[in-house]
């Protein structure tokens, strides 16, 4: 927690005077994440070393748990919570670690924190359990014989942009015991993100009082699979779509990673709706850009290949799915545009949840894995990864372009 605290610092000092406002907001939701942590988790908690083989905490706590009714949505409780700390401690080591988690290794917001993370491949003899990026794996990797061992697939990646195919390979056949992925029928499932329900209220008529225009698009890939940059293309031709980054047609419309909270406050300033169209058409396949909305006033409008009806609230967003043609959504977007009521009834929906960090949660793949190792433990054998991985997983054709 504390080095994502010094990344936003880092960034907030590559801003302009105006821009510093919105990214207060977005520190302050930081530190308060930080003290609710501190909070409850009391300190000897976190540094008390156990000797015995299964100590346990009774603590007041707000634990988080999975909506019912919507899997990407969490709850919070109040209830007591035991905490388990276990003499031995799992060791997970990473082959082909990705760039993002070579620091990240506390379990300190974990209920079960008995397991350390090394990113060093000369301890894989040794390890627990092995972690195998499997997204960008170079075909020298090779997995082991040992069946003490629990191996497991990471790919964050949707299945159409894993840039090898050594997991697919027939000396890796069989060797996966778990999968760790973003798609909810993992064995350690990993969205992206998740929503929190905290039933919040929005005053209507200044959140569209403030707006002037209709949608906002920030993108850099410009070219997918999913052929979104076409849709929008012949969304253009009914209403106004103004794209921030890389695939920008207004030259002023930049959008660089070191000015991510200037782009974001436009949705609180300026505009009604974003686009929240994904690169891929896979199943559970919904990334950062529909969660960064619930940070803000707009109202997603959702492109992808995953069941959001199924894993999100209804009535929250705008599905493009709903719709025959760009066209026929551009025509809904104007009707909202001239309707408060039905506008606000959007709002209304969207403001009952925000934005968390869920790897901030016992949510995390660290806090589930470290669990896991520590239960009764089964072991699966993908004998045919590319079957569960890829194989109709993802539609490489869109049915809705003209």
């Amino acid at each position: 927690m504390r080095t994502e605290l010094n990344e936003l610092l880092k960034v907030s000092a590559t801003m302009s005077y105006k821009y510093k406002l919105c990214f207060g907001m977005c520190l302050v939701t930081s530190l308060a994440a930080m003290a609710f942590h501190l909070t409850s988790t009391p300190l000897q908690d976190v540094c008390l070393w156990q000797t015995s083989n299964l100590t346990t905490f009774t603590r007041r706590l707000s634990p988080l748990e999975v909506s019912l009714e919507y899997p990407l949505v969490l709850h919070r409780q109040t209830v007591n919570i035991t905490t388990e700390d276990y003499e031995t401690r799992k060791r997970i080591v990473w082959m082909n670690v990705p760039l993002l988690y070579k620091t990240v290794k506390s379990f300190d917001h974990c209920y079960v924190r008995s397991c350390e993370i090394s990113t060093n491949e000369a301890h894989i003899s040794s390890a627990d359990a092995v972690v195998v990026n499997g997204v960008n794996l170079p075909a020298s990797k090779h997995p082991n014989t040992n069946m003490n061992q629990v191996w497991i697939l990471y790919g964050w990646e949707s299945p159409l942009h894993y840039h090898s195919n050594t997991i697919f390979r027939s000396d890796w056949n069989g060797r996966f015991n778990w999968t760790l992925t973003y798609r909810l029928d993992s064995d350690i499932p990993f969205p992206y993100n998740r929503i929190l329900y905290t039933g919040g209220t929005v005053n209507i008529s200044d959140v569209l009082r403030r707006k002037s225009r209709s949608i906002a698009w920030f993108v850099s890939n410009c070219g997918t699979s999913s052929k979104r940059e076409v849709y929008v293309k012949e969304l253009q031709k009914y209403i106004d779509v103004d794209i921030y980054g890389a695939c920008r047609q207004n030259k002023s419309f930049d959008c660089p990673r070191e000015r991510f909270f200037e782009c974001l406050g436009l949705l609180n300033t300026t505009y009604r709706f974003y686009l929240s169209f994904e690169n891929s058409l896979c199943k559970d396949y919904i990334t950062e850009k529909f969660y960064n909305t619930f940070m803000t006033t707009a109202i997603p409008i959702v492109r992808g290949g995953a069941n959001y009806t199924r894993l999100l609230p209804e009535g929250t967003f705008i599905n493009t799915a709903s719709f025959d043609s760009p066209k026929s959504l551009a025509n809904y977007i104007k009707y909202l545009e001239n309707n408060e009521t039905a506008m606000g009834d959007i709002l209304i929906k969207k403001h009952k949840y925000e934005y968390i960090n869920s790897q901030g949660t016992d949510f995390d793949w660290r806090c589930q894995l470290c669990a896991k190792l520590h239960g009764n433990i089964t072991r699966t054998h993908y004998t045919d990864m590319k079957q569960w991985l890829r194989t109709g997983k993802c539609l490489v054709q869109p049915t809705d372009l003209p």
